[in-house]
């Protein structure tokens, strides 16, 4: 029988590994269309991606310590490269947290939050792709290449 961890660090690196196409899509823009605003959900390439890691950022915290801070503000990202910056910081973050994790501590419900460990990582993959499906339809309309994101993509090594 798979351990729930295994699973769990299979859908981070399934998010690492889509989001680094997402990444790739991105460089074929300047600064300017990054951040320019755009009419759906959180608007702009730049907000939605500062937004994706503000967030994860907040469920990390409240995972390590039970305090969540402020969201970021994607104004203080005036580039690519900065978003990138943090965005990959943050991920990077995730995935060291998992790393270091048990099945007996993916299973506690934690205090403040009344989820299971793994169901706030569940969470933050999910949202994850919520937002790469936003950003793909984004990324398309600016004639970007855009990809399936299938999780069997990710497992067949595409």
């Amino acid at each position: 029988m798979m351990e729930a961890l295994t699973i769990i660090k299979s859908l981070v690196a399934y998010n690492a590994d889509f989001d680094q196409r997402i990444w790739q899509s991105i460089e074929g823009l300047s600064d300017e269309q990054f951040c320019a605003d755009y009419a759906y959900s959180h608007g702009s390439l730049r907000n939605h991606l500062v937004h994706v890691a503000s967030v994860e950022r907040a469920w990390l915290t409240g995972l390590q310590s039970g305090q969540r801070p402020p969201h970021l503000d994607p104004a203080e990202y005036t580039t690519i490269s900065s978003v990138r910056e943090v965005f990959n910081d943050i991920r990077g973050q995730v995935a060291s947290y998992v790393e270091q994790l048990n099945d007996q501590q993916l299973a506690e419900v934690l205090p403040g939050i009344n989820l299971a460990r793994w169901q706030v990582l569940l969470q933050i993959t999910n949202h994850a792709t919520d937002h790469r499906a936003q950003i793909l339809r984004i990324l398309h309309d600016y004639g970007q290449k855009t990809f399936d994101q299938d999780i069997v993509q990710h497992f067949w090594g595409r």
